[in-house]
């Protein structure tokens, strides 16, 4: 179980930026009240979220899946699916950030982003730690 997070340096990377993504999200969520730049944090939150989905495909072989070979998820796979899904509701939460210059808007799009962070890493970790 230990290689599962620990076993190579993107699964060290990819864990040790997990806890880092949940832990931002939690201080900003305790935090909110005071929080007067949601764009910032939101910007935060997409950019470490785009590079553990980077450093996850790297640990899973995803490129492999893509050029025919075996990664670890099928290019068909539900969790691929849902992660694409989720994606695009990270996209929009983040496009929405630049049109919409209310901090109101900026805030709900930073827990749109960070529920939809949540479940993908949820989804790709207890996946992983299901078929490993």
């Amino acid at each position: 179980m230990v290689d599962l997070f620990f076993g190579n340096l993107w699964s060290l990377l990819s864990t040790v930026l997990v806890a880092g993504v949940l832990a931002w999200i939690i201080i900003t969520a305790l935090r909110h009240q005071r929080v007067e730049h949601w764009g910032r944090k939101t910007a935060v939150l997409a950019a470490s979220g785009l590079l553990l989905c980077a450093f996850a495909a790297m640990r899973d072989d995803y490129a492999l899946a893509l050029q025919g070979g075996t990664g670890l998820f099928a290019l068909d796979a539900m969790q691929n699916t849902l992660a694409c899904l989720a994606a695009a509701l990270i996209a929009a939460a983040l496009l929405s950030t630049l049109i919409l210059k209310n901090q109101a808007c900026r805030k709900a799009a930073f827990f749109v982003l960070s529920f939809a962070v949540v479940f993908k890493i949820g989804l790709i970790e207890i996946s992983r730690a299901l078929i490993l």
